[in-house]
């Protein structure tokens, strides 16, 4: 797209309201990274003083993926697959690690986990406040607009979230977006779109994809609508370009997933084979985690819905979809409500139609948050893929606090400058007062100065499976858990798993003996599947259990994770189990032994005197190819679930490798997306001379 000439005067609109004069831009940068940064230490000093979070999911889901994933990569290997959760998944496909997002990478790869997991949550409330101030300066708006809409939508909607560090991760890229769309209306500048590329990217590499595709769906909403309806003018300029301007931004929007296609691919192919391949009371319920219609009353009275104990986990509505605190809570602080009151009353920001469309925009998402509209939708992609819409009160708060901003704005404008100051002081403490106080009572977790997560090196556990000299499978109650302390571990928790792992003829005959003893079926399972040992929260009949007391007593890790600070945990070998290798017809002169056991790569050394199949107890998917004898050879499916190959009589080497196919075509198209967009960037700005060479009717601006 061409710029207009240097000589083409700048259009006034009598629509756009006036602005009092803004600070400095380094100024405004230094003042909105102080107050970005301050704030966080506030509302999570603890981490910034090394303590950790525990609750919710944060020790059944994210710290088990993520202490394989540091483990690994400290180990010098990077983990394609995850072989302690259950028989092994896809780790780049389950996606929540988030092992391509950079910032993941460069945490996990260098800090300890408690660590790397703070640096994290911390950086992305920081960005998010930074984004949303920019946004809003973009539009046209003050410091005073910037720190408080900043304020409320970061701290209004992510600190009940701290438990779901996507929803923490993939708010913060929301507003960049939006700014990327701003600043290109107003520049033509194609660094823009490029950016808007690499920020949607950064919102899907982190896994989730929720708020990914609720901003993708925001963006083909705020677009044209900005350029054919809600105009000003930067928007009035682009009369001549609107359509190279709308393909523009789309192929942006489209780049995106050819830049993140290394993490795209994978979770495609994971999808087809998980649980959720199709919509249904077996997969999973859309519905999950909508926001009740008079739980919206939260907005203008949370108190009436504490304390902490209202139950939301069984729905509020005879037949309806289950919900929670976290995912139905909606709340933009009491100030904000009466300042858009106020603004709304005063037309203080009815007459920019930018801010008319975030309004519109916010109300249809608003609209959304009950599930109302799930029986139209729910068939549709992306729609149908994820549940909670509850989730879309993003966009709402997103909305709100960028017009409460701008009212707190014009209600002081015209004030002597030290009232200003004093005023929007107070109302900044009042409101963050106000959140503060809501987010420790909506919330699923909470700060301890010494996590579980970091007494690892301390784990009595760990250092007996250490010395057990063979790959060690527990069965334990507390999903995934376990696997803290080095070991794998069944049942499994998993938002999007292999559907194996939910197959009732597959997994255990329930309901699952955590406290009654084994039925003869369940043992056999457990032996069949590979259980090597028991981990109990209490003692184990012997009479009725084939196991073997090997320890009892505190662990460092599992008990205070599992809240068991009176009680000890109970710690047992199952006897007559197959473990990691078998043979389908097992002779005395048979043997098998794993000489290395790594994410991508199992080493086998096997030795049987005649022809027979050798049995890995893991899970049967896709991407992992076996040779013999460095020789290809072909794989079986062995129970439904677990991998074979078959072994020529004598001494063999076996060897399991991952080698996914969708990661490697996601890699390939991510580089060659990848280097189309360093290439455009290279002519549109590092080489704008070659650009200006090839226009002949408009003088082109040098980006």
């Amino acid at each position: 797209m061409s710029h207009p000439s240097k000589k083409s005067k700048k259009k006034t609109d009598s629509r756009q309201p006036e602005v009092s004069p803004t600070p400095s831009t380094s100024l405004f940068a230094g003042l909105i990274l102080v107050a970005a940064v301050g704030l966080t230490w506030i509302f999570w000093g603890g981490l910034w003083s090394g303590g950790g979070l525990i609750g919710g999911d944060l020790y059944t889901y994210f710290f088990p993926q993520k202490t394989f994933f540091a483990e690994r990569l400290q180990a010098g290997e990077f983990p394609l697959w995850n072989s302690n959760i259950g028989h092994g998944f896809p780790l780049v496909a389950e996606s929540q690690t988030g092992a391509f997002y950079p910032f993941n990478y460069f945490a996990y790869r260098f800090l300890p986990v408690n660590a790397a997991y703070n640096v994290v949550q911390v950086l992305h409330y920081i960005m998010a406040f930074v984004f949303t101030a920019m946004y809003v300066k973009r539009l046209g708006y003050t410091l005073i607009a910037a720190l408080f809409a900043g304020l409320v939508y970061t701290y209004g909607w992510f600190p009940s979230r701290i438990c779901l560090e996507w929803a923490i991760i993939g708010g913060a890229w929301l507003p960049l977006t939006l700014w990327c769309v701003e600043s290109f209306f107003q520049t033509r500048l194609w660094r823009y779109p490029i950016l808007l590329c690499f920020a949607l990217a950064m919102q899907i590499l982190p896994g989730h994809f929720n708020l990914a595709f609720i901003t993708q769906l925001m963006l083909l909403v705020y677009i044209p609508a900005r350029i054919w309806f809600s105009r000003d003018a930067a928007t009035d300029q682009l009369k001549p370009y609107r359509r190279s301007t709308v393909i523009l931004l789309l192929l942006a929007l489209s780049a995106a997933y050819g830049l993140s296609a290394v993490q795209l691919g994978p979770t495609w192919e994971l999808k087809q084979l998980s649980q959720r391949a199709e919509v249904g009371e077996r997969s999973h319920q859309p519905g999950y985690g909508h926001i009740p219609v008079w739980y919206l009353s939260q907005v203008v009275a949370p108190w009436a819905w504490y304390p902490y104990e209202v139950n939301l986990d069984a729905g509020l509505a005879p037949g309806s979809d289950a919900t929670n605190q976290v995912e139905a809570h909606l709340y933009f602080g009491i100030a904000a409500v009466l300042l858009l009151i106020f603004g709304t009353w005063r037309k203080a920001w009815t007459g920019d139609r930018r801010l008319v469309l975030l309004a519109v925009i916010g109300f249809l998402a608003l609209l959304y948050t009950p599930g109302w509209f799930l029986p139209l939708t729910k068939h549709l992609p992306g729609f149908s893929f994820f549940t909670g819409p509850g989730r879309y009160g993003i966009v709402t708060t997103f909305a709100v606090a960028v017009i409460a901003g701008v009212c707190l704005e014009r209600l002081v404008k015209n004030w002597n400058k030290t009232i200003q100051l004093v005023l929007v002081a107070l109302v900044c403490l009042f409101t963050i007062a106000d959140f503060w106080v809501v987010s420790r009572y909506v919330t699923y977790a909470a700060i301890v100065p010494n996590p579980p997560i970091n007494q690892v090196d301390k784990s009595a556990l760990r250092k007996i499976v250490k010395e057990y000299g063979k790959p060690v499978r527990l069965f334990a109650p507390g999903a995934n858990l376990p696997t803290l302390i080095g070991v794998s571990s069944t049942p499994v928790y998993l938002g999007i798993g292999p559907e194996q792992y939910f197959d009732p003829k597959l997994t255990m005959p329930q309901p699952l003996p955590f406290k009654e003893p084994a039925t003869p079926e369940q043992i056999e399972w457990l032996r069949k599947a590979g259980v090597t040992h028991i981990l109990s929260q209490h003692k184990l009949d012997l009479n009725r259990w084939p196991v073997k007391p090997v320890w009892s007593d505190f662990d460092a890790v599992i008990n205070p994770a599992w809240g068991r600070f009176d009680e000890p945990l109970y710690f047992y070998e199952l006897e007559g189990t197959r473990g990691r290798l078998a043979w389908t017809q097992p002779e005395t002169n048979q043997s098998a032994t794993i000489k290395v056991y790594r994410a991508n790569e199992i080493i086998i050394e096997a030795d049987t005197p005649t022809e027979d199949t050798l049995i890995l107890t893991d899970l049967y998917y896709p991407g992992w190819k076996v040779y013999v004898d460095g020789l290809p050879a072909e794989s079986e499916l062995i129970e439904g679930m677990y991998r074979g190959v078959k072994i020529p009589a004598g001494k063999h080497e076996v060897i399991w490798t991952y080698q996914s196919g969708w990661f490697l075509i996601g890699g390939i198209v991510s580089c060659i997306t990848l280097l189309l967009l360093m290439t455009t960037a290279h002519f549109r700005f590092w080489n704008p001379i070659l650009t200006q060479m090839k226009s002949r009717t408009v003088e082109i601006k040098p980006d």
